[in-house]
């Protein structure tokens, strides 16, 4: 849909009311990487506007295949920031109840909000569309600085944070594990300093080190393959080898569940906990038996 500069033009002034996200991609190991931001301003009772700002740098480090795109926003232009004034985006509409839906309020409630806000919601819900693998998650409301790699083990980082090493020799592994943590850590987009340097990493050593990551899981996802390949073929040769069994569930708890999530009372995340699942796909394949 073309979009006329009405839609488009940003709004002047000193917004009343803001509240911001970040949007995130989320890959088959569960793995987060910020992709770009999303903000909401107020102006009065009337005007609005929805901010969308793409992280470039890092949309152009992601895996192949991994990032399809922000639906509503033309990325091919590659503009530095997106405006929609006075209109929701076709993005959070996706993937938030309309005020005219007649369990809204329930919905609202259920996030612990006594009043309709659906950009609020987004946030405290980390709903996505479908098969969208896109989220949002808070923006923090100030940067973070981290004293070593150990300190943002399991830490959800943002385009902002700063990490301190002593070098980039701390970078260096080949455990499978670390390399991974390293690459997302480095696809996060975190400033790095380097202490025993005295200086910030440019953006050229980050996006070699990237493609050096990169080319090293490829390799050892590869291999990791091969040798489950030849587990398999030892094991059929040997009459030993019976096939994955498939992941038994309650016909009545899935239904309930497939409800649920259908009706947006919980988040992806929540229902696949609750049917003890971790693989989106295979969540996804136990909802088309109760659509079919």
């Amino acid at each position: 849909m073309m979009l006329t500069s009405e839609y488009t033009t940003p709004l002047v002034g000193t917004p009343y009311y803001r509240n911001a996200g970040i949007i995130k991609v989320v890959d088959r190991y569960n793995r987060r990487f910020s992709v770009g931001e999303i903000m909401l301003e107020r102006f009065d009772e009337q005007n609005f506007q929805y901010i969308i700002k793409p992280y470039w740098q890092a949309i152009d480090n992601l895996p192949d295949g991994l990032f399809q795109g922000i639906s509503g926003i033309d990325m091919e232009i590659r503009r530095g920031v997106y405006y929609r004034v006075n209109m929701t985006p076709a993005f959070i509409s996706m993937r938030t109840p309309s005020e005219s839906r007649e369990d809204v309020r329930e919905l609202m409630a259920n996030a612990g909000l006594d009043y309709y806000d659906r950009f609020e919601w987004l946030l405290r819900t980390e709903m996505r569309c479908g098969d969208d693998n896109l989220i949002v998650v808070r923006k923090p409301l100030r940067d973070v600085t981290f004293k070593g790699l150990q300190q943002t083990r399991g830490r959800n980082l943002h385009p902002g944070d700063i990490v301190e090493i002593d070098s980039l020799s701390d970078f260096q592994s080949t455990n499978s594990r670390l390399v991974e943590d390293i690459y997302q850590f480095l696809q996060s987009g975190v400033g790095v300093y380097l202490k025993n340097e005295g200086r910030f990493i440019e953006e050229s050593e980050r996006k070699a080190m990237i493609l050096l990551l990169k080319n090293m899981l490829v390799c050892m996802d590869r291999n990791n393959r091969n040798n489950r390949e030849k587990g398999i073929l030892n094991a059929k040769k040997n009459g030993r080898y019976t096939g994955r069994k498939p992941i038994q569930i309650d016909l009545k708890e899935l239904k309930q569940v497939a409800n649920d999530f259908e009706n947006k009372n919980i988040t992806e995340q929540e229902a696949m906990k609750r049917l003890g699942i971790s693989s989106r796909s295979t969540f996804y394949r136990k909802l088309k038996i109760i659509r079919n």
